[in-house]
Formats: C-alpha cells, sequence, structure tokens
C-alpha cells in the first residue's frame, strides 16, 4: 500500500503486510535469498550462510540504519554496518550563517538533487556531505568550481581543509544536541513505568549508537588532518631534496 512521503525518511513509504515471513527476526549481517518459486507455488527464503539445527532463523530486511529500523519496525539492532547519522540542511546553514553566498550554493545544490541523504558513519562523513561542504567552503570568486566541486572533484587544499573543519563542526554540534536528547530520556525514564519504559530504552540505544558514530567520525576527520600534513611535508622535503 503505498503511502505520501515521510519527512522523517528518504525514499518511498509504502506499508506491506507479510503474513509468516513478518515473524522471522532481522540481523543484519544474514544473507538469504527469497522469492517466489514458480515449481513449488510458494514463497521460499534460503539461507546463503545456513543456520544451525535448534537455533533460531533470521532473515535479511535490507540495508537500513537504525533510525528507519526503528521507525519502521520499532526496534534497533546493535552493531549495524548501516549505521548512519543524519545531518540535516538547517544545521548545515546554521553553521555557515555567515557565508553571503551560503543562498546560492545552497540553492544550487536543491537543483542538483545534493540537500538530501547527508549522513556521517564511524568511518567519517558520507561522500555526499563531502561534496556538499567542498561546494559550500568555496569563495564566490571560485563559482567557475562549483561543478567541479559538485562531482567530487578535489579543488584546493585550502577548501579541504575548510570542509574539513566544517564536518567537525557539525558533527560536534550534533553530539551536544544528542547529548541533550539522551539527558532527557535519562530524565523521562527515572518517571515513566512499563509500557513506556520499554519504548524509551529503544530510543536510549539510538542516542548512544549516536553518539558512539559522530565521536568516531570527530576522530576519523581529525586522523585525515594529521595524514594530510604528513604527506604535504614528505612532498616538501622531496621537493627540497631535488
Amino acid at each position: 500500500m503505498s503511502r505520501p512521503s515521510n519527512s522523517f525518511l528518504s525514499g518511498p513509504d509504502n506499508y506491506a503486510l507479510a503474513p509468516f515471513l513478518d515473524l522471522l527476526n532481522h540481523r543484519p549481517d544474514v544473507q538469504v535469498k527469497a522469492g517466489f518459486n514458480n515449481q513449488t507455488k510458494c514463497y521460499e527464503i534460503r539461507s546463503v550462510c545456513g543456520t544451525q539445527r535448534y537455533e533460531q532463523a533470521f532473515i535479511n530486511y535490507g540495508p537500513h540504519d537504525n533510525q528507519r529500523l526503528l521507525l519502521e519496525y520499532g526496534f534497533v539492532t546493535m552493531s549495524s554496518p548501516h549505521s548512519v547519522v543524519y545531518v540535516e540542511t538547517d544545521l548545515i546553514c546554521d553553521v555557515l550563517r555567515d557565508d553571503k553566498s551560503l543562498d546560492q550554493k545552497m540553492k544550487f545544490l536543491k537543483e542538483n538533487n545534493f540537500l538530501h541523504n547527508l549522513t556521517v558513519s564511524s568511518e567519517g562523513p558520507s561522500w555526499r556531505l563531502m561534496v556538499a561542504l567542498r561546494l559550500l567552503s568555496l569563495p564566490q570568486t571560485l563559482h567557475h568550481l562549483w561543478r567541479a566541486a559538485l562531482h567530487g572533484q578535489v579543488v584546493g587544499e585550502k577548501t579541504e581543509a575548510r570542509s574539513n573543519q566544517t564536518a567537525r563542526t557539525l558533527c560536534q554540534q550534533l553530539l551536544k544536541d544528542t547529548q541533550m536528547a539522551l539527558d532527557k530520556i535519562l530524565h523521562l525514564l527515572a518517571q515513566r513505568g512499563q509500557p513506556d519504559r520499554e519504548q524509551l530504552e529503544v530510543v536510549k540505544a539510538l542516542r548512544k549508537e549516536e553518539m558512539w558514530i559522530l565521536e568516531c567520525c570527530v576522530k576519523a576527520l581529525k586522523d585525515s588532518v594529521h595524514l594530510d600534513d604528513e604527506m604535504s611535508s614528505c612532498k616538501a622535503n622531496l621537493g627540497a631534496m631535488s
């Protein structure tokens, strides 16, 4: 059943009822093959890696991050390789509010469909987010490089350093917001009983995972700066030797 798109989720929002299939639990590291078998006239699910006798048979609901799992299925799973934190455009605009050409840049990104699905993971900012930040880090005088930045090209060391710093600032602000949300959840947990408590515990787990992701992302960004500095120093030394 098709539904109007949800502002909290990217992509189509469809409802489906799958009797019996809904009884199988999700695990992100499980691989299965699923489909209708024309010979047996049955919908079949086959495990790729196998399931031990007497053990629970899991399936994979898809490469969903925990925010989508919580909103669509009502649970979160720990250690998911698809876990991310979403970066809203309002936050980006707030961080870069002093840029006089911000509105023009945001309009350009919107026209090229680059203002949605901006995320960070434990390994660092997503490619889409860094492309957007590179473009937003360019001065107005380099307007001719906007298209190159949109294609993922590195358009200068200063711009790269500026976009890295902006990414760190975004993560640090998200860390503050997440900590405030956690404090509020802990306050509510101290006051509520069942069943509200169960729902709050799920949201608390999601927020704690977001804290971990953001802390890892900040570390990854700092490490990348140190690596760039070392590479620049090596190039300078080689140039002096030659």
